[in-house]
């Protein structure tokens, strides 16, 4: 059955534990949640109990289906949420999605912190706590609430944000000082569902973008010093955060000019009026000032605080943006920031290009024009909870919910490497440690398949929406962007570290040194550190019924697209 189950995990390339939170209280919702039965009598074995607990969807077609709206919905999900969701409709489950509040990652941190590093220091000197904390610890608090939270569907589009919106850790400062990349992820995690304009200001202003697009302590033109505004975050807000790089129609396709081109978004000269615009923000902490970093002893505080504005430092001449629009001379600098949102926000690109790198990291590489065009048709930047809308769209799409394979079917995506990881580990219930908690923070994993949250080589993401590898992919006009971090080693890495985990039992979070894992493996002090093994019983009830058994293991990890004959193989 290991063999078997090593075999399904390969399928994670092509494309929970049970979650325990509050659902919508129906009969047949498979619970029984608030839900009270009186009974004509209390003698014998009826009780209201047990004659209302639901009745799990059992039917393999909706299953299967229910399976491949999660797979693009969430990171990964259990059996029991995919009969839940089957038996709940997707407009209900994402309507009890939108409810649930977003975990700051930020306290997840310091609550791991504060468990995890005394036992990492026992028998040496305890180092000082200082102004900062590791961000190690974020990644250790980003895995552990990724496989407890509830609140799936926020996780999902805050990982998709993180890779349009990038920041990454690979200075010494933000490594040093991981509050930055914890609150930037909380910013993300806050706005999931709300709204693009509101989402766009936060994101400039958050001192992680600002250290990482160099826009923190950012004077205005000092020609006497041979001094200009730095263009950085003014280039990038334009080409990957807002508008891109080419005129766009509704539907995403590119507009013409009278000689047949296609139209430039922007032109230098408007990077050079956006830069201006975003000069003068420096350090918004309580006791902040210009030039100075954002430390204090406040731990929760440093690199979180939004930037804010220091007029003498600010650019107050007029400014000419995108078609005409002018800021006028003599405005205070966050006016200056504030309008330029509602600019970006409102350009009529904003909506198809946004709306189109939204569709990708959810549904499919390659949607068509009228998917883009409807999605953008719900894009309304300054409406209060209007990504809702925007996910729905996406989500609920026919495009999306109808599957009929051929050979000329283009619909999906290749899964990501922490989408893949993150989909074994809530396929099967996972054991937890003594304190509940999952202190896995994967950087083997990161290291051998080329993503790791937060850790994006470049502000481009790990790879780009127009990648198309060689071959039919690329001939035919199409593109697959998670293929540009999939190589021979990664590919064949994930299936070792699957065999690892299953067959040879090696608990999740070691370290991938095969020396120092056989060695520790052996010692039971790191048996009980580590005990992070998943539990496989439901499965090997079913390993006298392997057709009962492969169903499972089709609707768990390959979404109910296996083909009867590959069925017939395995079984």
């Amino acid at each position: 059955m290991k063999r078997l189950l090593t075999c399904f995990f390969t399928l994670l390339l092509v494309y929970e534990l049970p979650a325990q939170f509050r659902h919508y209280d129906y009969l047949g919702g498979g619970h029984q949640n608030e839900v009270a039965v009186t009974v004509s009598s209390a003698s014998g074995s009826a009780t209201g109990l047990m004659t209302i607990d639901g009745f799990p969807i059992q039917n393999q077609n909706q299953l299967a289906d229910a399976s491949r709206f999660l797979a693009q919905a969430t990171l990964g999900a259990d059996y029991a949420t995919i009969q839940m969701t089957a038996a709940m409709g997707y407009d209900a489950w994402m309507e009890e999605q939108f409810a649930l509040p977003p975990v700051a990652m930020l306290n997840e941190m310091f609550r791991m912190e504060t468990i995890y590093k005394p036992i990492l220091e026992e028998g040496e000197e305890a180092e000082e706590i200082g102004p900062n904390i590791g961000v190690n610890w974020f990644h250790a608090g980003w895995i552990d609430q990724h496989l407890k939270s509830p609140d799936l569907l926020r996780q999902k589009m805050a990982f998709s944000l993180s890779q349009i919106f990038v920041v990454n850790d690979a200075t010494d400062l933000a490594e040093d000082f991981g509050q930055g990349l914890a609150g930037f992820y909380d910013l993300l995690s806050r706005n999931a569902f709300g709204d693009y304009q509101n989402l766009l200001t936060d994101v400039t202003l958050s001192p992680a973008m600002g250290f990482f697009l160099s826009h923190y302590d950012n004077p205005k033109a000092d020609p006497v010093n041979n001094i200009q505004p730095d263009e950085n975050y003014a280039r990038e807000v334009m080409q990957l955060f807002s508008i891109g790089l080419w005129e766009l129609n509704q539907d995403g396709s590119r507009k013409l000019d009278a000689n047949g081109l296609f139209i430039p978004t922007y032109t230098n000269q408007d990077i050079n009026e956006f830069a201006q615009v975003f000069t003068g923000l420096s350090n918004g902490g309580p006791n902040g000032g210009w030039g100075s970093e954002p430390i204090t002893d406040d731990r929760r505080t440093n690199f979180v605080a939004p930037m804010r504005m220091y007029e003498e430092y600010h650019d107050r001449t007029e400014k000419v943006l995108l078609k005409g629009t002018t800021l006028p001379a003599n405005q205070d600098g966050m006016t200056d920031i504030l309008q330029t949102m509602v600019h970006l926000s409102t350009h009529s690109n904003t909506a198809p290009f946004i709306s189109k790198a939204l569709i990708q990291f959810f549904t499919t590489s390659n949607p068509s024009q009228l998917y883009i065009f409807e999605v953008a048709g719900q894009f309304r930047p300054t409406e209060q909870n209007n990504f809702q809308e925007v996910l729905k769209a996406i989500l609920l799409n026919p495009e999306a919910r109808v599957c009929t394979p051929t050979s000329t079917y283009t619909f999906g995506k290749l899964r990501e490497p922490v989408v893949r990881k993150l989909n074994l580990l809530k396929a099967f219930p996972l054991s937890a440690d003594e304190y509940e908690n999952y202190f896995m923070q994967e950087f083997c994993y990161g290291e051998t398949t080329g993503q790791l949250t937060g850790k994006a080589p470049s502000v481009f993401n790990f790879f780009v929406p127009s990648y198309a590898p060689p071959g039919d992919i690329s001939t035919n006009g199409w593109v697959a962007p998670e293929f540009q971090i999939l190589n021979s080693t990664n590919a064949i890495g994930l299936v070792n570290d699957v065999n690892r985990r299953v067959v040879s039992r090696i608990p999740f979070a070691l370290d991938c040194n095969e020396e120092y894992v056989s060695e520790i493996t052996e010692d039971p002090e790191f048996a009980e550190f580590y005990p992070y093994r998943q539990d496989f019983t439901e499965e090997l009830t079913l390993t006298n019924s392997p057709t009962a058994l492969v169903d499972r293991l089709d609707i768990l990890l390959a979404n109910g697209l296996l083909e009867d004959d590959t069925k017939t193989i395995m079984v």
